[in-house]
């Protein structure tokens, strides 16, 4: 979690985040541009790898 919101304060990015035992959710929208923006994307793509390099 740590390292995911450290990049995503680089772009001020502020996702939505529930933390249960060992699972993680979070909700990457951007609420100017009623839905995904390329930001959302780009963090998404950083988590998914983040977690591929975790298993």
């Amino acid at each position: 979690m740590t390292r995911v919101v450290l990049q995503a304060e680089k772009p001020d990015h502020h996702p939505e985040w529930f933390n249960m035992y060992s699972k993680v959710h979070i909700i990457l929208s951007t609420c100017e541009r009623a839905g995904l923006s390329e930001q959302d994307i780009n963090l998404a793509s950083f988590i998914e790898q983040l977690a591929a390099s975790m298993t």
